[in-house]
């Protein structure tokens, strides 16, 4: 499945406490999976209950612990996916991954975006925005083992951020639902958003491929250059060999000619050699200056060596 556009798209379902958001993705679940989209379903509450360890009401580092635990399932389910070979008609083309929480922080729904971008599927926000005083309401008719706690929720009120597409690139992609609506328009939101999630993978996709070409050709371009300036030193250094093996000055130290030529064409190919197997020793040539320029800086580093 690999092979397909986004083959999955991970929808942060975002909320306060008794907005409607685990019997509206239920729905999902139950009614919207055809042979083309699977919807599946990830639950905050279902992990923090069943790692319960405790009696108290609210424990800080289960919340951490199962917010972590959370992420792991989401990027394990993920991974599944995309493992189905290509054309396995047993399975679904598209799975849509309901993450049930309240996502209160922005940082929270971040680090899921950040995960949708490594494991390559699509990302959205579904914020379910019921009216305070019903989600309270709500909660408090709730049986025990399934209420949150009045402190708790006071606190998830007060530091609720909701997403803002305008400020926050990882939020572009957030559709709100009145909690008080039909369940029939959230539907069309989640249609809406796993479309648009789509269009924002196609896009990232290209950016990407786009990254690579250009990559690439920028590797080709560097080939093309250094195999220009070896060329070109390579004919600088014979030009200055003839040139030495014809300066009485340089004969007169009483090295034989012949011998001479041997050494400095000896040195030429080493010296050659050395450009060709490692370039980064004279990369620092290339950024700031002209071919010429580095090919008159190579000639003059030959000559400035020792036997």
């Amino acid at each position: 499945m690999a092979g397909r556009s986004c083959d999955a798209v991970l929808v942060l379902m975002s909320g306060l406490p008794g907005a409607g958001k685990t019997t509206l993705v239920k729905h999902l679940v139950a009614s919207s999976t055809t042979l083309s989209r699977l919807y599946e379903r990830i639950s905050f509450d279902d992990l923090y209950e069943q790692m319960a360890t405790s009696t108290v009401e609210f424990d800080p580092d289960q919340w951490k612990y199962c917010q972590q635990e959370m992420m792991v399932q989401v990027s394990r389910r993920i991974k599944e996916l995309l493992k189905i070979p290509v054309g396995d008609t047993g399975s679904a083309s598209q799975l849509v991954l309901l993450v049930d929480d309240n996502f209160q922080y922005r940082s929270q729904r971040k680090r899921f975006y950040q995960l949708a971008v490594e494991q390559t599927c699509g990302f959205a926000i579904l914020f379910v925005n019921t009216p305070t005083e019903i989600c309270r309401e709500r909660n408090a008719g709730r049986n025990k083992k399934t209420r949150v706690p009045d402190e708790v929720f006071q606190r998830t009120e007060a530091a609720f951020e909701p997403p803002n597409g305008d400020q926050n690139l990882w939020e572009v992609n957030t559709c709100e639902f009145d909690g008080m609506g039909d369940i029939s328009d959230a539907k069309e939101l989640v249609n809406t958003l796993i479309q648009q999630a789509e269009n924002k993978f196609n896009e990232r996709r290209l950016v990407h491929l786009e990254k690579k070409m250009e990559e690439a050709q920028q590797r080709i371009d560097r080939l093309a250059t250094q195999h220009s300036v070896l060329h070109r030193v390579d004919l600088k250094l014979r030009q200055w060999i003839s040139a030495q093996l014809q300066d009485e000055k340089v004969l007169s130290h009483g090295t034989p000619k012949a011998q001479l030529a041997s050494q400095l064409n000896q040195r030429r190919k080493k010296f050659l050699a050395s450009m060709k197997r490692s370039p980064c020793e004279f990369s620092d040539l290339f950024p700031s200056e002209d071919i010429e320029q580095v090919v008159v800086s190579l000639v003059l580093r030959f000559q400035q060596q020792q036997e």
